[in-house]
């Protein structure tokens, strides 16, 4: 029965595993970022950043001098640390800044700039400070950034005094004429008279006090060190940023990347239960030690097929499970080293197996064993010999290898006995119409013969399941069916359509055997270690 398959929302394990699959990437663009940032810092000439502070300080009401200055309107008092940013850009600023500074300075690049300090951005121990500005001068040495911020401190101070002075002094002169005009009439006992001269003298003693309405509280002084470039700084932006693009550019690899990782993907996409998972072996490995069960017994490989071994003896706890298609989605998944590594695991442990070659497309199970080809399935189903002669029975070790043939000649050699047995029937010769052999009635009836006749397992090879209908077609003559993923070389939407096929088949799925993932082959030495010197069964 199909298995429903999973839901496909993604979890927080899921999006840490897209990272993770590309950490090297990832990796590598917060390097290049980080790198790149630092050294275009570096790159920037240097900037020094000097800073003189002026405090609001209102003239002192001649009519009532106790007033303090802490009850000026807070409107008034925000349009006079506003004007200090509109005053500094004045051409009679620069001017009079450049007359203040040496003549080494007048000729340095810099910039200039205020910025108002709010009760709520600036505290002292003494508590918030409301009435100052900050006069910002930017150049390449700490001295000339020092003596430019000091000059249009004090250039903006002195241009104020300077208006306020001449608007007392025109006030003045008013004042001066109205009392000579009174003067002139001999009005000098009247009250106005009097009041007059008590404005002249106010607004003498005005312009004598003048101050611009601002002090410097705080001189500028050359800074110990550059404002800019802060390469620490600009490597961390760097570094965030190329996290951000780098975990990006992960996910949107991650949506066209078809590959399949790891077991436990190939499981979710195939919904069949992973019964095995061989390790990773390379080509020229496989080229020369096909049967890795034979030549390297107490390997991690050997290891990995015994556990499918068992836990296709676990499979058959409840119900027949005797015959067993073995087959891929597409070619060179390794289906077919799979099984002849598996039969004679199992015929080592005691089990009679028998591995049937159905695959009339492209037959590699005698190249596997090394056996002739003259005589096989297509023999048998064409009755030109029986199966009982076209049956090739296998018995080796690790260091001796012999071929024994059914005939009643006998065994060609005394090999070491093995528990179990393992007969082969290969392909035969090829037909020119593959599917209609694997589909006919007489192919069915062997097979049924061969479980019938105290097979422990009867394990059919078949083309791969995508390329061609034959598994399909032997599909209702089996047991089960078991799918062999190469997650080096499977591909998502190649699964998926397996899956489709798989799930049409009329057997029982019995699992999925993975094989080249990567695994930590360490797992496997102490099993190695223990059972050195022990038969294995």
């Amino acid at each position: 029965m199909p298995q429903p398959r999973p839901d496909n929302s993604a979890t927080l394990r899921d999006y840490a595993r897209v990272v993770l699959l590309r950490k090297w990437l990832v990796l590598g663009i917060v390097v290049f970022f980080t790198l790149a940032a630092a050294g275009y810092s570096l790159s920037k000439p240097k900037v020094y950043e000097a800073t003189a502070r002026l405090m609001y300080s209102p003239p002192t009401d001649i009519a009532n001098p106790s007033i303090s200055s802490s009850t000026t309107d807070l409107n008034t008092l925000t349009l006079q640390l506003q004007s200090i940013g509109n005053t500094l850009g004045s051409p009679d600023v620069g001017q009079r800044a450049m007359s203040l500074v040496p003549a080494a300075l007048r000729h340095v690049s810099y910039t200039v700039s205020a910025s108002v300090v709010t009760p709520s951005s600036a505290s002292t121990s003494g508590g918030a400070i409301a009435d100052s500005v900050s006069v910002t001068v930017r150049a390449a040495t700490p001295t000339a950034a020092a003596g430019l911020a000091n000059a249009y401190a004090a250039a903006v101070i002195a241009l104020r005094k300077e208006g306020q002075q001449a608007s007392l002094l025109t006030a003045q002169n008013v004042l001066k004429q109205q009392l000579s005009l009174l003067k002139a009439s001999q009005s000098q006992q009247s009250p106005d008279y009097a009041t007059l001269l008590l404005q002249l003298r106010d607004l003498q003693i005005a312009e004598a006090t003048a101050n611009g309405d601002f002090v410097v509280i705080q001189p500028a002084t050359p800074p110990s060190s550059a404002a800019s470039p802060r390469p620490t700084k600009t490597a961390m932006m760097g570094l965030v940023g190329g996290l951000f693009v780098g975990i990006a550019l992960a996910f949107v690899i991650g949506q066209f990347d078809t590959r399949v990782r790891d077991h436990r993907a190939a499981a979710e996409i195939l919904g069949l239960a992973v019964i095995g998972r061989v390790p990773h072996m390379s080509r020229q490995a496989l080229i020369e030690r096909g049967l890795v069960s034979l030549s390297e017994p107490m390997g991690s490989v050997s290891e990995s097929l015994r556990t499918l071994r068992r836990n296709l003896d676990w499979s058959r706890i409840d119900g027949t499970l005797r015959s067993l298609i073995v087959t891929s989605c597409s070619k060179g998944d390794g289906k077919t080293l799979t099984l002849c590594n598996l039969a004679v695991t199992l015929a080592r442990a005691g089990s009679s197996v028998v591995i049937v070659d159905a695959d009339l497309r492209s037959p590699q199970v005698h190249r596997v064993f090394n056996l002739r080809n003259s005589e096989g399935l297509t023999s048998v189903a064409l009755g030109k010999t029986t199966l009982d002669d076209a049956l090739l029975e296998f018995k080796a070790t690790a260091h001796s290898v012999s071929i024994l043939t059914a005939s009643p000649d006998g065994p060609q050699s005394d090999p070491a006995p093995w528990e179990g047995s393992l007969k082969i029937l290969t392909s035969g010769p090829l037909p020119p119409n593959p599917g209609e052999v694997v589909a006919s009635r007489r192919v069915a009836d062997m097979l049924a013969t061969l479980v019938e006749s105290s097979a422990d397992y009867v394990l059919v090879d078949t083309p791969p399941l995508l390329a061609f209908g034959d598994a399909g077609a032997l599909a209702s003559s089996v047991d089960g069916v078991v799918m062999v993923a190469n997650v080096e070389k499977a591909r998502r939407p190649i699964l998926e359509d397996g899956r489709e096929v798989l799930d049409a088949l009329p057997c029982r799925k019995v699992g999925l055997v993975v094989v080249g993932e990567r695994l930590d082959e360490t797992q496997y030495a102490g099993y190695s270690r223990y059972s050195s010197g022990r038969q294995e069964h």
